[in-house]
């Protein structure tokens, strides 16, 4: 089963996150963004299985892994 990235983008100011490269929402604090991609990448392993990690951006543009389910 293939599994999703959630990942946290610094943009216009704020953080966007996006579900497999696809803006979803928009934060104007990673702290926010964070916590939401948490819950969807948990509730989304729990409810369908699927294995689901949230990468954010650091200061310098790489990204890092914050969470995994599955």
């Amino acid at each position: 089963m293939a599994g999703t990235v959630l990942q946290i983008v610094e943009s216009f100011g704020g953080w966007h996150l996006l579900d497999d490269g696809q803006p979803i929402f928009w934060f104007p604090e990673k702290d926010n963004a964070l916590e939401t991609a948490k819950v969807m990448a948990d509730a989304r392993h729990q409810f369908d299985g699927k294995p689901t990690c949230v990468q954010a951006q650091d200061e310098q543009g790489v990204f890092e892994l914050v969470h995994a389910f599955g």
